[in-house]
């Protein structure tokens, strides 16, 4: 059972300050081109709107470069606008441009004056007291295209082709704890390699995961060799390979046809698309245009609203297992429940930038940024037919950073998919193999 939810949570996944100033601080809400931004992030300082200088360059589409420990230049499509800390007056394209209030430090953070920042970048910044409510508004466009356009031409294009491969790269720091307890056995910095092949019709995914997991044997002192993980999916089974394994575990799809014909039919369809990201709390904008090997790219950043992220992960989520075997206790109704429980208070910090091809209009590179934390209970009670062990942990907690790319190649190219002839039933394995 613990595998499944693994597998699904894969699925769906592939979103305090030390130190306060002085003066008073209220939590006030936001809201970007008609978005709302959960939780909220804006603070009132001496009747000011703050907001961490992190947060508006994610929310904007904006860079920013520190210069100096205390000075700091963010830069929106060309234009720069410099800031220092504990000074009232920063530089909009060589212009003074005087500041209601200083940014500051505050902990980890570093908080800008929103409307003055806003402003100056084509932001309109209003206010309404009533409902304690700060909203940003901008049109904003490449080359005609707002990013709703840009992403259903995009769209347009990568349908033209049935196949592709992609090729990845990320690195993962993880902090395991048990009651409290950091397990030192675990993989603590893990550096990934990934790559596979996508075939939209008919379905069928292969993935192949290279993990460095940098643990060093104490008695040799050499690192331990790589694990290779394979993935295989098509519209009836789902295989696995793991390290050192000879043949394919595979079970029945954990998720229905209708569920794959539908998510195939929101991918045909950006306006489906853009609602479905809407749902899920995916917030998008643009970055500024880069150049990469002689390439040049449109930039559409997105972060997670959290909290709209759960509430739409439920519904996928529910959609996804309506047709899972019930050969488990407990069934689809079960696993949803436990994956619930795991993602009710988890923290996810995400984000990531889709580099479009300004030629072709095909996203050739996403670059992605992520920290997830769960806290994870084990019920007291050991399950039917098993021996309670003494000394086993109650509670686990996760902490782990991603961050990494991925690279769009071979467009239209032949689907190789791997033998699978050789499997063994997963469901055939011994309990506490699966657990």
């Amino acid at each position: 059972m613990r595998r499944k939810i693994i597998i699904a949570l894969a699925f769906v996944l592939m979103l305090a300050f030390a130190a306060v100033p002085a003066f008073a601080a209220e939590k006030v809400q936001l809201q970007v081109n008609g978005d709302v931004v959960s939780p909220p992030c804006v603070s009132l300082v001496d009747g000011v709107s703050m907001i961490p200088l992190d947060t508006y360059v994610g929310l904007a589409g904006a860079d920013v470069r520190w210069t100096s420990e205390s000075e700091f230049v963010i830069t929106e499509n060309g234009v720069p606008l410099g800031l220092t800390l504990g000074k009232t007056e920063a530089s909009l394209n060589g212009e003074s441009l005087p500041l209601p209030l200083e940014p500051f430090k505050s902990g980890d953070g570093v908080f800008i004056p929103l409307r003055a920042v806003g402003s100056s970048f084509g932001f309109t910044v209003d206010w309404n007291g009533e409902q304690q409510l700060i909203t940003l508004t901008r049109s904003e466009t490449r080359d005609g295209m707002t990013v709703s356009d840009l992403l259903a031409r995009s769209t347009e294009a990568s349908q033209t082709y049935n196949t592709y491969a992609m090729e990845g790269l990320f690195k993962m720091e993880l902090v395991l704890t048990a009651d409290g307890k950091t397990i030192e056995e675990a993989p603590q910095n893990m550096a990934s390699k990934v790559s596979g092949q996508i075939q939209n019709d008919p379905f069928s995914v292969y993935m192949k995961q290279t993990v460095d997991s940098g643990i060093v044997e104490p008695e040799t002192g050499k690192e331990l060799p790589e694990m290779i993980v394979e993935t295989f999916m098509n519209e009836e089974k789902m295989y696995l390979k793991l390290p050192e394994q000879e043949d394919w575990l595979v079970q029945d799809m954990p998720f229905t046809p209708e569920f794959w014909k539908k998510q195939q039919d929101i991918q045909s369809d950006p306006l489906k698309a853009a609602t479905l990201m809407k749902e899920m709390g995916i917030f998008l904008n643009f970055g500024n245009d880069v150049t990469v090997n002689g390439a040049n790219y449109y930039v559409v950043n997105a972060t997670l609203d959290m909290d709209k992220f759960k509430e739409g992960y439920q519904q996928l989520m529910g959609q996804a297992l309506q047709g899972m075997s019930q050969t488990s206790p407990g069934g689809s109704e079960d696993m949803q429940k436990q994956i619930q429980e795991v993602f009710e208070n988890a923290l996810l910090d995400y984000s990531y930038s889709v580099l479009i091809n300004k030629e072709t209009l095909i996203s050739d590179i996403i670059y992605f940024d992520a920290q997830l934390q769960l806290a994870m209970e084990i019920p007291e009670t050991p399950a039917p037919g098993s021996e309670p062990v003494d000394g086993t942990p109650q509670k686990f907690n996760m902490n782990m950073k991603m961050k990494g790319d991925f690279t769009i190649t071979d467009l239209g190219g032949p689907f190789n998919a791997p033998d699978v002839s050789a499997t063994k039933e997963l469901n055939a394995l011994q309990p506490e193999t699966q657990e």
